[in-house]
């Protein structure tokens, strides 16, 4: 019985290597025929042939070991099994062969990169993205702000029908987009559909340090104001404009560790909801996630170990940041963000929000490693009080609100979307 199967299986291998390109079969380019016969081999795992066989640049022969193509092969295809099919995408960089494999579970896009000489200079794979926009919904581009950091934002909204609330979404730390999109990870998208098809408005939008990025990273002077509270607020007033009566405020991740600031400036919001939002502070949030990965399989390498180092002594650097002190810090000592953003948080409790006014929603994946549940007793805890406050975990969801397999950046590799039922806790809250 065994023989018979490993003999079927040999078949559809052989069948496979026949058809796997068939869609391409009359397209001629030297590039292209290499990026075939490349992928083919990655597919049936043959990494010593990869490796030996094909030209390189010379970063990518540095970085493209067997071990790297066995690792992602096991946490980013293996799961699927073979593909089906693999068809070449027409529009794509002329330096860049990119395919989509689809498989009986899933789709990945497939890349491999060229340089000038032809040589593979990079290879990498990301999820398909299948998702597309609900017909029962409509999205328009809006533009909000300040004159001098004028910002665009997406307002989802119900097709036939009226909506008066709005939830505006707040990102967590970095320049995210409107999508807080991580790869093709799209959890504001998600949010934005799902809420909209359950008659409810959304507003997302690109952060400011994401549309500014560049003249940002030289200001000095920048703090969270700039960052974040200045735009939600902005984001509020505008909503208003434009009609509509009950507003709420989402934060994710460091945008719901800001909520109790962003209350603060916006207290007659109907309602706030944190999302994986940390108590600690973000610097110590850090370095626990640094450390968290390092040690995931049981043994921290030598640069894992340095790393940890490099974190812990920015740490300290933030830490034992003063007013006086400050001008003898780098960015680059105090974790990319400079002396006055650091100081502007001194201080800072994130469970201020218990003085607000507006009711509360707190939501939690189980499996987030970066906002850990650690967090969510905290915020269980410090508002025990508050008269108005809910608080939902989820099983299995991780920081994203995705469904979680390992607990680390593997979870990330894989296309994924927010679980319906977070999405039907955040509408029924706003409704009632």
């Amino acid at each position: 019985m065994k023989n018979k199967k490993k003999a079927m299986a040999l078949l559809m291998c052989l069948i496979l290597c026949v058809t796997i390109f068939s869609a391409c079969l009359y397209v001629n380019t030297t590039n292209q025929k290499t990026a075939e016969s490349y992928i083919q081999d990655y597919f049936y795992q043959r990494f010593a042939k990869m490796v030996d066989e094909y030209a390189y640049s010379q970063e990518a022969k540095a970085a493209i070991t067997e071990e790297v193509l066995k690792e992602s092969y096991e946490a980013i295809v293996g799961p699927l099994g073979m593909p089906d099919s693999v068809e070449r995408q027409k529009d794509t960089p002329a330096n860049r062969m990119t395919y989509l494999a689809v498989f009986r579970t899933g789709s990945l896009l497939v890349n491999v990169v060229f340089n000038e000489k032809n040589e593979i200079a990079g290879f990498f794979i990301e999820p398909y993205d299948t998702l597309t926009m609900p017909a029962t919904i409509v999205e328009r581009e809006i533009k909000f702000g300040e004159q001098k950091y004028l910002l665009t934002g997406t307002l989802t909204t119900p097709k036939d029908k009226e909506s008066k609330t709005v939830v505006i979404l707040v990102a967590g730390s970095g320049p995210a987009d409107r999508n807080e999109s991580l790869g093709v990870l799209k959890p504001f998208r998600d949010i934005a559909w799902g809420l909209a098809e359950q008659d409810i408005s959304v507003f997302r939008y690109d952060k400011r340090t994401y549309t500014y990025k560049e003249k940002l990273a030289q200001d000095e002077s920048l703090t969270v104001n700039e960052e974040v509270i200045d735009d939600v607020t902005y984001a509020y007033y505008k909503m208003h404009a434009l009609g509509y009566d009950n507003i709420y405020i989402l934060g994710h991740s460091f945008g719901g560790h800001l909520m109790g600031r962003i209350a603060k400036e916006l207290p007659w919001a109907k309602g706030y909801i944190i999302m994986a939002g940390n108590v600690t502070p973000i610097e110590e949030l850090m370095v626990s996630q640094i450390k968290y990965l390092a040690e995931f399989d049981g043994k921290v390498s030598e640069e894992g170990a340095m790393q940890i180092q490099q974190y812990e002594a920015q740490k300290a650097n933030i830490q034992n940041l003063t007013k006086e002190n400050a001008s003898s810090y780098s960015v680059a000592e105090l974790m990319g963000a400079p002396a006055a953003y650091w100081l502007d948080l001194k201080g800072y409790n994130p469970l201020e929000i218990a003085k607000c006014r507006g009711k509360l929603l707190v939501l939690q994946g189980a499996n987030d490693y970066q906002v850990t549940t650690r967090e969510y007793g905290m915020w269980q805890s410090g508002l025990a009080e508050h008269k108005n406050v809910t608080f939902k975990l989820y099983d299995k969801l991780n920081h994203l609100f995705m469904p979680s397999k390992v607990m680390n950046a593997s979870d990330y590799r894989q296309m994924n979307y927010v679980d319906g039922v977070v999405l039907k806790d955040i509408a029924a809250f706003v409704s009632e």
